[in-house]
C-alpha cells in the first residue's frame, strides 16, 4: 500500500511539474484578449519581436509600444493554440490568431527564472489563411 500511495504521489507531482512548464495561461489569454498591458508586463528586459515590419531585438519598453499599437489596430477576435512544449527553462507556444481582417501565425518563447515566465520572443506574423 505504501509502494501505490508513492507511486500515485510521483504521478502526481510530475503532472503538477509538467502543467508548470507550459506557456502562463495569463500570457496565452493576454494574447487571446489582445491585451498589451498584460502581456507586456512578462516581457524581458529585451525581447525578439517580429510583427509587421517590426523585426529585431527591442527593449521592453519599445517592444511595449509595439504590441499596443498592433492591438489598438488589430482587434483579436480569436487565439487558439496548436502546439506548446518545453525544454530546460524554456516553453513555447505555437498559434493561430484572427485580428481585424488578417490571419497571424504566433510563436511565443518564454524563460523561466525562479518567480515567474519572461517572453523571449514573440512573433505574429501573417498567415496564408
Amino acid at each position: 500500500m505504501k509502494t501505490l500511495i508513492s507511486f500515485v504521489m510521483l504521478i502526481l507531482s510530475f503532472g503538477i511539474v509538467h502543467a508548470q512548464q507550459d506557456v502562463s495561461e495569463s500570457i496565452l489569454n493576454a494574447l487571446a484578449d489582445g491585451d498589451a498591458t498584460t502581456l507586456s508586463s512578462y516581457f524581458n528586459d529585451n525581447v525578439e519581436l517580429v510583427i509587421g515590419s517590426s523585426n529585431d531585438v527591442f527593449s521592453k519598453q519599445q517592444a511595449t509600444g509595439i504590441i499596443s499599437d498592433f492591438f489598438r489596430k488589430n482587434k483579436v477576435t480569436a487565439f487558439l493554440v496548436l502546439h506548446k512544449g518545453t525544454k530546460d527553462t524554456s516553453a513555447f507556444s505555437i498559434g493561430t490568431m484572427k485580428a481585424g481582417n488578417a490571419s497571424y501565425r504566433v510563436y511565443v518563447l518564454v524563460r523561466k527564472t525562479s518567480t515567474r515566465q519572461l517572453i523571449q520572443q514573440l512573433r505574429i506574423e501573417s498567415s496564408n489563411d
